[in-house]
């Protein structure tokens, strides 16, 4: 013990050495490690594509699970993790075979059309706005018809149709992202079969790398921000398709053109919370009053501000529940923070993990708040 004590301090430094030159040919060969990430990274591509599929179908097979086992058939109980499991691919694999089968080909016939069409649309858009300002003798804004249409062809030059339309052939073939998807398809079911093992596991190890106390509030906290996580981007993800389908069905009946696109456009932006309903309904009007009028947009607003106000205070709540436990002032801070630091990812994800940052600054709080209560009492 007294050598062990007499050479520590060597034995401390050796450690400091050893992690100095660690440090020094990590950087020194920054480019093969970054290459043999890489590599890493593309061999398990396939797990990470199962475990997001995983992840967002996890929360339907636990409901589907839980109804199951309460059923009074006994071959449901003793089956329920199964059936759960095959019905929710099940449905997955119908839906979309039906997506792929139905919608995309009428979606890239509009994407298509829109395309060919925009060059007119913007040219009558121009055309009415200086007839307007002409008429009321007024400039709100100084318009060079000529030049305007020049910039927006350059523009739109860019963008190679084509590109898309090979693009979206090369999706049915068999290539290395069709496999990997596949594998991460196959993965993702035994992920769930073994997700109580694989837990089980884990929480094993991280008792026996803390301490019991430091463990327990570790293995909570982490269920907490799981149950966060996963209920927000589960419920999120139902509400824009069921926003993308309604919306599609009510422009579909007013005879919008490219409703398809509109829908979508509406579905997608629905995932941005509060700002994503405003941007997509606004886009979806304007384009509607390029491409069908004043009366037909007047019309599109007024169903897209109805249906906004049914998810809002109908769709939304009923499947979000208490998951935004929030307020509307703090998602509207994260969703503004996130977008301006990551784009439009940060704003899809900023509010969950805002969440999980207040959940841990009330605790610390928390914390605190008991040992300053302590001492007072000493």
């Amino acid at each position: 013990m007294e050598r062990l004590e007499k050479y520590g301090k060597w034995v401390m430094w050796l450690i400091f050495a050893v992690i100095v030159i660690a440090v020094y040919k990590t950087f020194d060969n920054f480019n093969s490690i970054i290459g043999v990430i890489k590599t890493a990274w593309t061999a398990l591509t396939p797990f990470v594509i199962g475990f997001v599929i995983a992840y967002i179908f996890n929360m339907p097979c636990k409901k589907l699970d839980a109804g199951l086992k309460k059923s009074k058939y006994g071959i449901l109980n003793r089956n329920s993790k199964a059936i759960s499991i095959v019905s929710v691919y099940f449905i997955a694999a119908l839906l979309l075979i039906i997506v792929i089968r139905s919608i995309v080909p009428a979606l890239y016939k509009n994407i298509v059309d829109l395309y060919y069409n925009v060059p007119k649309y913007f040219d009558e858009a121009i055309s009415a706005l200086v007839k307007w300002q002409q008429k009321h003798d007024i400039t709100l804004f100084e318009v060079d018809k000529l030049t305007a249409t020049n910039a927006f062809n350059n523009i739109l030059s860019g963008i190679d149709i084509t590109q898309f339309s090979k693009y979206a052939q090369g999706v049915v073939k068999i290539t290395s992202g069709a496999v990997n998807i596949m594998i991460g398809v196959i993965a993702s079911v035994y992920m769930l079969i073994e997700k109580e093992r694989i837990i089980a596991g884990c929480k094993r190890l991280v008792r026996l790398i803390f301490k019991e106390e430091t463990a327990e509030k570790f293995i909570k906290d982490v269920t907490k921000i799981n149950d966060i996580f996963s209920k927000y981007i589960f419920c999120l993800l139902l509400d824009a398709v069921m926003m993308t389908v309604l919306a599609t069905i009510i422009l579909s009946l007013l005879r919008v053109k490219y409703a398809i696109i509109l829908g979508a456009l509406i579905g997608v932006c629905n995932l941005i919370p509060y700002f994503g309903a405003m941007i997509g309904g606004v886009s979806s009007v304007l384009i509607t009053l390029i491409t069908g009028g004043l009366l037909k947009a007047v019309w599109a607003a007024i169903a897209i501000a109805l249906l906004q106000q049914v998810d809002g205070n109908i769709i939304g709540p009923k499947i979000m529940g208490n998951v935004l436990n929030i307020s509307p002032l703090w998602i509207i801070f994260a969703v503004t923070l996130g977008g301006g630091l990551f784009g439009i990812g940060g704003m899809v994800i900023s509010v969950p993990i805002f969440m999980v940052l207040k959940m841990i600054f009330a605790e610390i709080v928390e914390q605190i708040e008991t040992r300053k209560a302590n001492k007072d009492n000493e």
